[in-house]
């Protein structure tokens, strides 16, 4: 009797795996594979991020503002030639506001990364050192830039004077607009 139950267990266990398999769920193509179309996400071109992500960044920024369209605006809003000559001022004083602040910002850092390649160079950390040694080196050039760009402002560069060339023509363009704005109406 022995012999027989071991058959009805090999029977029984046969049954409860053919049991097992039934409540398995299916497993479905679409599980693993997307078959969807591409969404189309700015052409599904790559595209290049520009910048270091440092506070230089926050000059080149202000360089490259729209002040041309900003000048139409405020051309149309109030025409004087006045009014054109302190915007440019203030566009102005804003860049030399944001000279003194990244400039700050560098000199702190650096204040922060000597002591950190002091101290890791007392602990034996030359891996580190060598690290922190680089990135300083990236400051003190960002630096060397900032200053040149400053005597580049103070000298008349048509690099960093563009902004306020940009200012002028958004400005005119701004009274030409107002102008034959003007014209269309008398003659009407």
């Amino acid at each position: 009797m022995g012999f027989f139950n071991l058959f009805k267990k090999e029977e029984r266990m046969v049954e409860e795996n053919v049991e097992n398999k039934e409540t398995l769920p299916e497993i479905k193509e679409e599980d693993f594979i997307d078959n969807s179309e591409p969404s189309e996400q700015k052409n599904s071109t790559y595209s290049v991020e520009f910048g270091s992500k440092l506070p230089i960044d926050i000059i080149y920024d202000f360089l490259k503002a729209d002040y041309e369209n900003k000048a139409y605006r405020d051309a149309l809003t109030n025409p004087d030639k006045s009014h054109k000559e302190i915007n440019l001022a203030i566009i102005r004083s804003n860049l030399e506001v944001k000279f003194k602040q990244v400039l700050r910002k560098y000199e702190d850092m650096l204040q922060r990364i000597n002591f950190h390649i002091q101290s890791r160079g007392d602990a034996g950390l030359t891996d580190l050192v060598e690290r922190l040694k680089s990135e300083k080196g990236i400051y003190e050039k960002h630096i060397e830039e900032l200053n040149k760009m400053k005597q580049d402002l103070d000298n008349e560069e048509l690099y960093m004077t563009g902004i306020f060339k940009s200012y002028e023509v958004g400005f005119t363009r701004g009274l030409a607009s107002l102008s034959l704005q003007n014209l269309k109406i008398d003659i009407l």
